[in-house]
């Protein structure tokens, strides 16, 4: 039977597109839906009385808790039970541990890991960068001003971007928060961004825009990517995504900057699940599918495409020597953390990205935005 995959608008994707495309046998298309509209039609999907799409796209610990509390992901272990020979193919061992653990939630695995999306540095070598005698460079948060001020000469070149967008700026800012010493939310799932940690986080953040284009609160991935690729910023933090693509484009600017990342920087590795409203059927030949197409020599093609495998295999010596940012892509995975594992995450995130985007842009102080997120996080959590 034929089948149909939903995926975002990420340059990942294009390594599934080839390798569909290259076995017609297999009867598998994949539709590509804009990030803006994205999350609208995958809850379509997963809300229909039968799905639309034979399997989806998902960022692993931000929405998988979510869905699969809420009953709409089909946990994949007993259909992978039934498939010994392919999952021998597909080689589960070989995906980096930390991103394995993102496919599952309360013991089951929910999804494939397909690409991870995790903060990387990208400086310019002529902004002697703290760390810059190490392979990868480390640059604290709180380094980042020193960078910022020092390669700063607009309008020809701009010390700083940051990726500022109301749906960007939660997650810049997760390095500075937990630099400070704060989280999103305590051992007890009590919200934690709130206190005099990350006050002191967001005015930090705040203060950095002065060293930034006077858009910089519109920016996300295009935005920061087109600045990187003239060589017209000092400094910016932007997903290992879209390395291939700052780094490789035959007019860029990337052998202008050394790729470092931050001591405790943010990943997200998104996965391909399969919807729980589908027949068993229906869904066994699709994970057969997928098996198939998302094995090592896919991930490879993951890199050349975007940057951010999940794959051991990936991050060979060959591979490291062959891609400039690779190594720092290997030391973000290893070092990365995530936002807390609840399923309410979802419901709360929405009133902690306008918090910041808030302050960010004037609306409110730093403490005032981030109290009244406290009030709507609490709601969230409750269910209200």
């Amino acid at each position: 039977m034929p089948y149909r995959v939903l995926g975002p608008d990420d340059p990942a994707l294009a390594a599934l597109d080839e390798a569909l495309r290259a076995h017609p046998e297999w009867e598998t298309s994949l539709t590509i839906v804009p990030w803006a509209e994205y999350r609208d039609r995958l809850m379509q999907t997963l809300g229909a009385p039968e799905a639309p799409y034979h399997a989806v796209f998902v960022p692993g610990h931000v929405w998988v808790p979510e869905l699969a509390d809420a009953g709409l992901l089909a946990a994949l272990d007993p259909i992978l039970d039934r498939l010994p020979e392919l999952v021998d193919r597909y080689q589960p061992d070989d995906v980096l541990p930390s991103l394995a653990r993102e496919s599952r939630f309360r013991g089951a695995q929910y999804m494939l890991p397909f690409f991870s999306d995790g903060h990387l540095l990208f400086c310019r070598a002529d902004a002697a960068a703290p760390g810059s005698d190490q392979a990868v460079p480390l640059i604290a948060p709180g380094e980042i001003a020193g960078l910022a001020a020092r390669a700063h000469r607009p309008p020809e070149r701009y010390g700083l971007a940051l990726k500022a967008h109301p749906s960007e700026i939660l997650l810049d800012w997760l390095p500075y928060l937990w630099s400070e010493g704060g989280d999103v939310l305590d051992e007890d799932g009590r919200p934690a961004f709130a206190g005099p940690a990350g006050v002191r986080a967001l005015e930090a953040y705040c203060a950095l825009r002065r060293y930034c284009p006077s858009d910089t609160d519109q920016y996300g991935n295009a935005e920061i990517a087109a600045l990187l690729r003239q060589g017209r910023v000092g400094i910016a933090a932007t997903w290992g995504g879209q390395a291939a693509a700052i780094m490789l484009a035959p007019d860029a600017a990337g052998a202008a900057y050394r790729v470092g990342t931050f001591p405790q920087p943010w990943n997200g590795t998104w996965g391909i699940a399969i919807p729980a409203n589908l027949p068993p059927a229906a869904q066994e030949g699709m994970l057969a599918v997928l098996l198939q197409a998302a094995g090592p020599e896919t991930d490879r093609a993951v890199t050349r495409a975007a940057g951010s495998p999940v794959r051991r295999s990936s991050y060979s010596p060959a591979e490291l020597a062959k891609y400039p940012w690779l190594a720092a892509q290997y030391e973000m995975v290893k070092r990365a953390r995530t936002l807390p594992i609840h399923p309410r995450v979802g419901a709360f995130l929405g009133a902690l990205y306008a918090a910041v985007h808030d302050a960010f842009t004037g609306k409110a102080t730093p403490r005032e935005a981030l109290a009244a997120a406290e009030s709507a996080v609490r709601r969230a959590m409750q269910g209200g």
